[in-house]
């Protein structure tokens, strides 16, 4: 079943083989299973593959990364969870819209050197695992739809155990000098609403002939920066705050797009 669900033919269970006890792995993210796993089998298709989109494809710089893209995997991203290595892979890339990158059959494992521990992966073929990055106390996680969304965090607690984790509901940023509430997904009006709540002041964007920012700066969200008219609609905003600067993007042509993603950039 666990093959089967993987795309990948049985891998054999972390604690089958010899070496260090496997570690404890535990998920809270609906639609990710996260499991004990020691043997990595080769990508679906073989070697020769071309990526849809190779710009989304990493350099192998650790020995995981490498014993992964040994396997035929594309290599997405790599990072550090403490002794482990983070390793995100996939089997297809294919080119979307504004250019985004459709993430297929894709896999984190976790290593501990070149010994992979345990797997990530969803429930389905597409979607649900798509790349990573680190970030502070962890490793965060993206799916592979258009466009990418963070889907969890990947932590080690102080007990051992590699646990994947919902994102919070309120995100610490800059050193804890500014907090981000849970905006994704929500019409820009309301994120605004909430952002103000949380101490970010709105930034008036320029002047613009185009008349969906106008339409938005008359709905009084004055700090419309620009937006596309093609592909996927994108839409920035500007905040300031005392941590520093947020910019938020929505995607979506709907008179009140729905955010997408947001960055800060500290003082």
């Amino acid at each position: 079943m666990l093959g089967l669900m993987l795309g990948l033919p049985l891998a054999e269970p972390a604690g089958a083989q010899d070496g260090p006890p496997a570690p404890r792995v535990a998920s809270a993210v609906k639609n990710l299973r996260f499991v004990p796993l020691a043997a990595l089998p080769r990508a679906p298709g073989g070697a020769g593959r071309q990526a849809g989109c190779p710009g989304e494809v990493v350099p192998a710089q650790s020995e995981a990364a490498q014993a992964v893209a040994a396997r035929d995997w594309f290599v997405t991203g790599e990072a550090a969870l403490g002794r482990y290595r983070a390793v995100s892979f996939a089997s297809d890339l294919q080119q979307g819209t504004s250019g985004t990158c459709f993430i297929a059959d894709g896999n984190v494992g976790l290593f501990d050197g070149t010994r992979l521990v345990a797997l990530v992966y969803g429930a389905g073929r597409t979607g649900a695992v798509g790349r990573i990055a680190a970030r502070a106390g962890g490793v965060r996680l993206w799916d592979g739809d258009l466009p990418p969304s963070p889907v969890g965090d990947l932590t080690l607690r102080p007990d051992g155990t590699l646990s994947l984790e919902p994102l919070p509901a309120v995100e610490s940023v800059c050193g804890g000098r500014g907090a981000v509430p849970a905006i994704r997904g929500q019409p820009i009006d309301t994120a605004r609403a909430a952002l103000i709540a949380a101490g970010w002041t709105p930034v008036k964007g320029p002047p613009s002939d185009d008349a969906r920012e106008r339409d938005l700066a008359r709905r009084g969200v004055i700090e419309v920066d620009g937006c596309s008219g093609t592909g996927l609609a994108y839409c920035s905003f500007r905040y300031a705050g005392a941590a520093g600067a947020l910019s938020v993007t929505t995607t979506g042509d709907g008179d009140l797009p729905e955010v997408h993603e947001y960055g800060v950039t500290c003082r």
